[in-house]
């Protein structure tokens, strides 16, 4: 058996975990999990980002063609996935974003190894969230409810409905900060503090520097992982992106020439920045499409397959 794609696209990775990673988040894999599914794809499928790019340039890709992809620029990924990498003498897309320092970091990230660490299973940690919130339900009743669900339902199916109902609240109906201070205060009522898991959780500039002398290609992911890219101004996307280009520029001392899309939001104005800065190729996050456009409507807008669909045909 063999993995039966008729189009060519990214396989995008995000957590990972070994018996070394004290706290993992949500998804994550194992390093067992990435082997299987490498050898059920076939590494001879599987480009390295300058084949890939190369063959972007010249609007060639064929239909058997796949490559890696790893958002996020987590610790974990670089622990866990890249000694497999190493092993298949494979080299990856690694997109990486900003907000990793110290003092400002994406707390989302950490939610995700709380969740885990404290309920295991997402949906236990959804229902206990929703009944701290109190929200009236009759908001799940609304039309802009209903049309989210009914989108992210398209997209991702293995997301049952309270996951949505969060994602509603953390991507259209709070603002950040907002959202940000209640998950905070929901995880002090379980004696969980935000700031004692940000160690370790994403890679240092010298594993991203790393990456790239090893022939990597690290790309951009914005500079604050914004919830929803697609709500903000012009100039606001412009210093999203323009900052995280300057970033990573610093750290490998090469311009950036590729990108995912963070949350997969993005518009017309976000595409057109990214052409203006030079970006190659860009990434979404699912495969689905509109009936009778293209898979891969432009050379920043190429499909990826959730892991999780992949290791999914393998158990069945």
């Amino acid at each position: 058996m063999r993995y039966n794609s008729k189009f060519p696209h990214g396989i995008m990775f995000h957590r990972f975990k070994n018996s070394d990673i004290k706290d993992s988040g949500y998804g994550a894999l194992s390093a067992s999990d990435l082997d299987r599914l490498i050898k059920f794809i076939g590494k001879d499928r599987i480009l390295n980002p300058n084949q890939w790019i190369n063959k972007i340039k010249k609007n060639n890709l064929s239909n058997k063609d796949l490559c890696l992809t790893f958002d996020d620029g987590l610790k974990s990924q670089f622990k866990v996935a890249l000694p497999v990498l190493n092993k298949y003498k494979i080299k990856a897309f690694w997109f990486i974003h900003s907000n990793t320092s110290k003092n400002n970091y994406d707390k989302s990230e950490i939610y995700s190894i709380l969740i885990v660490k404290k309920f295991k299973k997402y949906e236990n940690f959804t229902q206990k969230f929703l009944e701290y919130l109190k929200i009236n339900e009759n908001l799940f009743k609304s039309k802009s409810f209903q049309k989210y669900f009914n989108s992210e339902k398209k997209l991702y199916k293995f997301f049952s409905k309270n996951e949505i109902k969060y994602k509603y609240l953390r991507d259209i109906y709070f603002e950040r900060i907002k959202f940000e201070k209640l998950m905070d205060n929901f995880f002090k009522s379980y004696g969980l503090k935000i700031k004692s898991f940000y160690k370790n959780t994403w890679m240092s500039k010298n594993d991203i520097k790393n990456l790239s002398k090893e022939g990597h290609l690290v790309g951009m992911h914005s500079f604050s992982h914004p919830f929803r890219m697609s709500a903000l101004t012009n100039k606001k996307q412009f210093n999203e992106y323009y900052k995280n280009y300057k970033y990573l520029e610093k750290i490998t001392k090469l311009k950036p020439i590729s990108m995912s899309h963070p949350l997969d939001s993005y518009n017309r104005t976000s595409l057109n920045i990214l052409k203006k800065l030079g970006i190659l190729c860009g990434f979404r996050s699912h495969t689905k499409t509109n009936k009778g456009k293209k898979i891969n409507p432009s050379k920043l807008e190429i499909a990826r397959e959730d892991p999780s669909n992949i290791l999914k045909l393998l158990r069945n």
